[in-house]
């Protein structure tokens, strides 16, 4: 009876985690880049016992178009790569800017990896004459003049914590894997949308409350078992 008690327990808190990460993939439906978490799912870990693992959602968002030349959206595998005080950090959201220094940056302010290290546009004029492009493999020119390539990794999820904000991806140390330029397509002047699906998570939210409340239902149960049993006991 213990036993059920546990396994009872175990799924209330699985399907609490679940219910909580459905509600944060409803909250980021409108985030650039975001993938959304899935469902908490009990394995075995190499010692035998119950470990909780939640997979992250890698599909394809919709892009739209935005007409802004530092946006830029991933059309199949890899992930941008900016640089903080860890080391480095993957990111799916390409809405840049550049910085007062002439780097190229996210949102956040950290600086954007390319092929020859941080992406530095302080040394050329932005103007009607010399625009920045960005091509399908990720080569960035202003003008006539390459400045470097954007640098595209690829991640095993397993080995990297994801983020709230969107798809991020730790790595404290050296960048593991680059993608091929055949694994995906820059798009200049377009964004990646959040590849939630509310239907989905609103169906998913009904489904996994049913299944708390059922667990929910039998904790209560087998306790009161439980205690029946400890006062015939003491009889």
């Amino acid at each position: 009876m213990i036993k059920g008690i546990y396994h009872a327990a175990r799924s209330l808190e699985t399907q609490n985690k679940n219910l909580e990460r459905i509600a944060n993939n409803l909250a980021n439906l409108n985030t650039i880049g975001y993938k959304r978490e899935g469902m908490f799912v009990q394995i075995l870990n190499q010692l035998g016992g119950p470990q909780i693992k939640s997979p992250v959602d890698l599909r394809q968002g919709e892009v739209f178009e935005t007409k802004n030349p530092l946006d830029v959206a991933i059309i199949g595998v890899g992930l941008f790569v900016v640089k903080t005080e860890k080391g480095y950090e993957y990111i799916r959201n390409g809405n840049f800017q550049i910085s007062q220094e002439g780097f190229l940056v996210d949102k956040e302010g950290r600086k954007v990896i390319g092929k020859n290290g941080e992406i530095n546009l302080s040394e050329y004029q932005l103007d009607e004459n010399n625009i920045l492009s960005i091509s399908r493999n990720g080569e960035i020119k202003v003008g006539e003049n390459s400045v470097d390539n954007l640098l595209i990794a690829k991640v095993n999820e397993d080995n990297y914590e994801y983020r709230k904000e969107g798809l991020n991806f730790d790595s404290l140390s050296d960048i593991e894997e680059f993608a091929d330029e055949n694994e995906y397509q820059i798009l200049q002047g377009y964004l990646e949308e959040s590849n939630v699906n509310p239907i989905q998570e609103m169906e998913n939210m009904i489904r996994v409350s049913k299944d708390y409340e059922s667990s929910y239902k039998m904790v209560i149960s087998l306790d009161e078992s439980l205690q029946k049993s400890v006062d015939i006991g003491k009889i």
